[in-house]
């Protein structure tokens, strides 16, 4: 996972990049694997929830997500996604 996040104006900008295959049900049925995609992505700072997402089995292979914040710099984003399998990958940037 790789994560980028900048502040302007006390508004921090993040990009997200999940490396995940995110096999929804329809293309694992054809596929003949079991589903497996990710169900939640959640930002924080400072212990504070900045930004919570719930997927679904129509994202892509290594989806790119995007959102903003009021922040400041110097303060660490720590962003975690968790999968259909209960899988998770925890990744953390400082604010530039």
């Amino acid at each position: 996972m790789k994560v980028k996040a900048k502040e302007k104006d006390g508004i921090v900008k993040v990009k997200v990049l999940a490396k995940h295959q995110n096999i929804g049900p329809e293309e694992a049925e054809k596929k003949k694997k079991e589903a497996n995609f990710i169900t939640t992505v959640v930002g924080k700072v400072g212990g504070k929830v900045v930004y919570e997402m719930n997927g679904s089995g129509f994202m892509s292979k290594n989806p790119l997500f995007k959102f903003k914040f009021k922040g400041k710099k110097g303060d660490e984003l720590e962003v975690t996604w968790t999968d259909l399998k209960g899988e998770s990958k925890t990744k953390k940037a400082k604010i530039k």
